[in-house]
C-alpha cells in the first residue's frame, strides 16, 4: 500500500510516494530504511529527530510540514521549547543553540540571576539566568533540545 503526500522542509516542497521502503521524492527514487537512531537513505546514514513541526538533520535544524498525511501521525519527538510571547518572568533563549544543562525543575525557588540553564551556541556555553525572583511555574528546556533564539525555555511566576 503506497502514501502520497507533500513534504516541506526547510520552505521547499517536495512531492513524496511511499511504497515499503521504496520512497520517490520528486520522481526520483530512493530506498529509505531505519536502523536504531539513524534513517538509511540508499544506505547512506542520516541522524533524523523530528520535533514538532521541525526536522533536525545531522545537528541542523529545517521547518517541517506534511500534507496530505490526514489519520497518520508521526511518533512524537521530545517535547520543544515554546515558541509564545516571552512575559516577563520568561527565560528565553539568546541565539539558536543547544540546552547542554538545566539546573531548576518546575517549583523551585530561585533569585533574580540564578542560572536556569546553560546553552551552548557557536562553541561557547552562556548562562541563561532568572530575570526576577520567583518560582519555576513552567520548564520547557532539557538537555540535549535544540532551540531557536526567542525560545522560552522556563517561565518565572
Amino acid at each position: 500500500m503506497s502514501s502520497t503526500f507533500t513534504l516541506t522542509l526547510g520552505g521547499r516542497a517536495y512531492a513524496v510516494t511511499v511504497n515499503g521502503d521504496s520512497v520517490l521524492v520528486d520522481g526520483q527514487p530512493f530506498v529509505v530504511r531505519v536502523d536504531g537512531d539513524k534513517v538509511l537513505v540508499d544506505n547512506l546514514p542520516y541522524e533524523v529527530r523530528i520535533e514538532g513541526d521541525r526536522a533536525i538533520v545531522g545537528g541542523i535544524a529545517h521547518s517541517l510540514k506534511v500534507e496530505g498525511l490526514e489519520g497518520h501521525k508521526a511518533a512524537a519527538g521530545p517535547k520543544r521549547a515554546q515558541a509564545a510571547p516571552a512575559g516577563e518572568g520568561a527565560v528565553t533563549a539568546i541565539m539558536p543553540g543547544k540546552i547542554i544543562r538545566v539546573l531548576v525543575k518546575p517549583g523551585d525557588q530561585v533569585n533574580e540571576g540564578d542560572v536556569i540553564c546553560i546553552l551552548e551556541a557557536m562553541k561557547m556555553e552562556n548562562e541563561l539566568r532568572a530575570p526576577k525572583a520567583g518560582t519555576i511555574e513552567a520548564l520547557y528546556a532539557e538537555p540535549g533540545q535544540d532551540v531557536e533564539m526567542g525560545s522560552v525555555l522556563a517561565e518565572i511566576k
